[in-house]
């Protein structure tokens, strides 16, 4: 191994409280972590990331092949650590965001909810009392006019509810899923840009009209629609059927996806959100903000979904509490180039309230008081 340098692609953590212990590190190019000693973080420090230097002893090699340094040996896992450390390079990550993303991948969590029995498994310790749902900052007070519309938007903003319960006897209608999939996601006009690109108009707003998030549905229990994994082509509206599973198959995989949540799973049909992250990169090359952009385009085709499925009928949630590892698995997505950001579904909510829902009752007039 004559020539090394550091990969620009690895995290490094603060040690612990105690003062021997070796320091965390995580390899984007392998998306592992490893435990590095103090010996080995000072070798790396006085690496470049563009400058090559020539090391011939144990600690590079084990620090290469560990994807924390690059390497010019031809044989592998060198030379395939070193084609991902291009590959990442020109992509475009910030930095941050990358560590961000990888540092909070799930693979086998499992959320502490009730099970299907009624039991709970236990709960990690809460640290102090709740913080009060409303922020009463100090300052002159102007009481607002009371506002009352009974227009059919704000009839479905107040309607609109997460649904923890399904009735699997009234599935839903190819059709609505082809308006769900028409209306929340699907491409409806498009502009070009500068350079080539070109925009496209959907129901919900994207940072710079690129809208990189896709959506895969799980089809469990949809009239006339064959059960299994499809991709939706948003330009050209329809699906595209990656994997055949059956309604239990498909459940018990849903189940795994939402981390255990096994009243999500039981919806007719849930949409897997992901981000393609080089359509966003291109644009917004290892920009701070890009990621979060991300996020905030799924928030917002989230609440799309929900007004949409309130004027259908139908019951709808959303989780970010997303076992990241399956879903990758089940849609063979590299993390870094396209991964899960939310996971959506519906079905028909029962004439009985679960246990699970909540029932909210109306505040006061006046609004909360400071006691509050």
């Amino acid at each position: 191994m004559p020539w090394v340098r550091r990969t620009r692609h690895l995290v490094l953590a603060a040690p612990g409280d105690d003062a021997a212990a070796a320091l965390p590190a995580l390899s984007l190019l392998t998306g592992t972590r490893a435990e590095l000693s103090f010996e080995e973080v000072r070798l790396l420090a006085g690496l470049s990331t563009r400058r090559w230097v020539w090391r011939v002893d144990d600690e590079a090699i084990s620090l290469a092949s560990r994807g924390l340094l690059v390497s010019d040996e031809p044989a592998e896992p060198f030379q395939g650590l070193r084609r991902r450390d291009a590959e990442l390079t020109a992509l475009g990550w910030h930095p941050a965001a990358a560590a961000f993303l990888v540092g909070t991948r799930w693979d086998g969590t499992r959320v502490t909810a009730q099970r299907r029995d009624g039991s709970r498994p236990p709960r990690p310790p809460r640290v102090g009392a709740p913080q009060s749902p409303f922020h009463l900052r100090e300052g002159p007070r102007m009481p607002l006019s009371a506002v009352t519309h009974e227009d059919e938007l704000h009839r479905l903003l107040h309607l609109r509810r997460t649904t923890r319960s399904f009735d699997s006897s009234r599935p839903v209608t190819k059709l609505e899923l082809a308006t769900l999939l028409h209306s929340v996601w699907g491409a409806h006009a498009s502009a070009p840009l500068a350079h080539g690109d070109l925009a496209i108009r959907k129901t919900s707003p994207s940072g710079g009209g690129l809208h990189p998030v896709e959506v895969y549905p799980f089809v469990r229990n949809v009239e006339v629609v064959e059960p299994g994994i499809y991709h939706y082509r948003s330009g050209d509206h329809e699906l595209v059927r990656l994997r055949a599973l059956d309604g239990d198959a498909c459940l018990e995989l849903l189940e795994r996806a939402t981390a255990g949540q096994w009243y999500f799973a039981d919806a007719d049909v849930a949409f897997v959100m992901t981000a393609r992250f080089a359509r966003s990169f291109w644009k917004y090359r290892r920009h701070g903000k890009i990621l979060r952009a991300i996020f905030l385009e799924a928030g917002h085709l989230s609440q799309t979904f929900y007004l949409l499925c309130t004027q259908l009928g139908l019951g709808p949630y959303i989780t970010a509490a997303v076992d990241d590892a399956e879903l990758e698995r089940a849609l063979e997505l590299d993390p870094l180039f396209e991964a899960p950001v939310a996971v959506c579904g519906c079905g028909r909510a029962p004439i009985q309230r679960s246990p699970l829902d909540p029932e909210f009752r109306p505040l006061s007039s006046s609004g909360p008081s400071p006691a509050h």
